[in-house]
């Protein structure tokens, strides 16, 4: 038991006005990634327990749903005032709870923060001879919201800042790896948003639990965030429950491939893959935005292959690889996986590539002597000769598949093969008519020409959502952001005259 983190935790939930309940030898096990002990039990919700907070949920909502817009907005902006005020709490859970750097777990909660006000902005109409346009629609009502583990904290917030303004309440379902940092963020809520807190329940558990939200047929609406299983199941559920009005938000992870063209420059190369690193090692290779798979042109492989190799060395010689808890931060997020499962899928897919006539560069584990619990890795490239099975698969780790093609038709078909790799997809090259036929022919909910920050960055202001088995549904950046969330049968146009001056009320 991770006795010193327990202690920690009680500490900085006590510095945001709550207790956890944390059990001492049962219930649902928290682990910290970073050294591997265990470091709070939680109380599993049951059927019954979710039902109840489905029913505060929906109370919550009936008085939520008749304020004005003004005051749902203060509101929303009160949350992202507090989640500032508690920043560095907030990132030391993540660091704690997800295994997340000092860097990466602030950047996450600024991040947080940001796009409760984003939202706002984007959900309001430009104004218009004077008048201040908004469109109100009928909300959804209860949305079921699941999320995963790997950002516990901005995702969720993708999605709650435009179903509350949107009028609705939710009941989030968080990973199962990663529910205190859903708790701290409850109490941030609660103490910002006061009367309205109920807006916001938090149901604790596994698959189990996820299963009940998403078939309780008081819940409206249901967004997750997962494995393409899971999405699966989701909508196989959906389609024999009864309350199913509402299409589903499903952000599905990705499988996403980039090409590297020969009609490139050196200088251009170079610049090319060293943008790609971020989004290689970017959260130890666990973002459903990683770059997965290069596909990288026959003349030009074996250079592309040795610059990944001089940056992959040069991370592994800086010492950036350590500890969260370290306070070692660096500029990629990468630290360690976040549990032995992940580990073993990354073993296996290792050994499946040699078993396949490819060749594995680096991937060794480290700081094992250090932390035997804790699964520290090198980054790895894998080299195969050709597209296999194994490539459609998503390790979600840091393992970056290479394989060589020979011409532009043959790269397209190895991009969009992947029945996951509709998220996103990217190449590299200077040919516009390369380029051209690359925007016709992705498949993917993002197509990216010489992005400066590989697949790590897909929405670029246009949205994000994938297509095929990645996916349905678009959030954030969201050209009307809060139309997913609401009713479809009508909705009313309101303008108002910014120049008539109002009462105080």
């Amino acid at each position: 038991m991770g006795d010193g983190e327990k202690k920690r935790l009680g500490e900085l939930f006590k510095a945001l006005g709550t207790m956890v309940p944390l059990w001492e030898t049962a219930g649902l096990a928290i682990t910290c990634p970073a050294n591997g002990a265990v470091i709070a039990w939680l109380a599993p919700d049951s059927v019954e327990s979710l039902s109840e907070k489905v029913s505060r949920a929906h109370a919550a909502q009936q008085a939520w749903s008749v304020l004005h817009r003004s005051q749902r907005v203060s509101l929303l902006e009160a949350v992202s005032t507090v989640l500032k005020q508690h920043r560095e709490v907030l990132a030391e859970v993540l660091m704690l709870e997800a295994g997340k750097t000092a860097k990466e777990a602030l950047v996450e909660v600024d991040g947080s923060a940001e796009v409760l006000l984003k939202t706002i902005r984007d959900a309001a109409l430009p104004e218009l001879n004077g008048m201040v346009r908004c469109k109100e629609r009928p909300p959804v009502g209860v949305v079921g919201l699941i999320t995963s583990f790997n950002f516990p904290l901005v995702v969720a917030n993708w999605l709650v800042a435009p179903a509350l303004l949107a009028r609705n309440a939710l009941v989030w379902k968080p990973s199962e790896k990663t529910p205190l940092t859903a708790l701290a963020y409850k109490a941030v809520f609660a103490a910002a948003m006061g009367a309205h807190a109920g807006l916001l329940q938090i149901v604790i558990g596994g698959r189990d639990i996820g299963e009940a939200l998403v078939a309780h047929e008081r819940v409206d609406m249901v967004s997750a965030t997962g494995s393409v299983a899971m999405g699966k199941g989701i909508k196989a559920a959906l389609a024999v429950k009864k309350n199913n009005a509402v299409r589903p938000i499903l952000e599905l992870g990705g499988n996403n491939g980039v090409i590297v063209s020969e009609k490139i420059s050196q200088a251009h190369l170079e610049w090319s893959l060293a943008s790609l690193m971020g989004s290689f090692l970017g959260t130890s290779g666990q973002r459903c935005t990683n770059t997965r798979r290069l596909i990288v042109h026959r003349k030009i492989h074996e250079a592309a292959v040795a610059i990944l190799q001089k940056h992959i060395e040069h991370f592994i010689a800086s010492g950036a690889i350590q500890s969260p808890l370290s306070a070692v931060s660096n500029e990629y997020g990468y630290g360690p996986l976040i549990d032995g499962d992940a580990y073993d899928r990354f073993e296996r897919a290792k050994k499946k590539v040699m078993e396949e006539g490819g060749k594995i560069l680096f991937g060794k584990r480290m700081l094992e002597t250090q932390y035997p619990n804790a699964y520290y890795v090198e980054p790895a490239l894998a080299l195969l000769p050709k597209q296999t099975a194994l490539m459609h698969e998503e390790i979600f780790a840091p393992l970056l598949f290479i394989v060589p093609y020979d011409d532009i038709e043959q790269a397209m078909a190895i991009l969009n093969a992947p029945a996951n790799a509709g998220l996103v997809g990217g190449i590299y090259t200077q040919s516009q008519s390369e380029a051209d036929r690359f925007a016709a022919e992705n498949q993917a909910g993002h197509g990216l020409i010489n992005s400066p920050k590989g697949t790590g960055t897909p929405a670029f202001g246009m949205g994000f959502g994938g297509n095929k088995a990645s996916g349905e549904g678009e959030i954030l950046n969201a050209a009307d952001p809060l139309r997913a969330f609401t009713r479809e049968d009508s909705f009313s146009r309101i303008a108002q005259n910014k120049d008539v001056a109002m009462d105080k009320d």
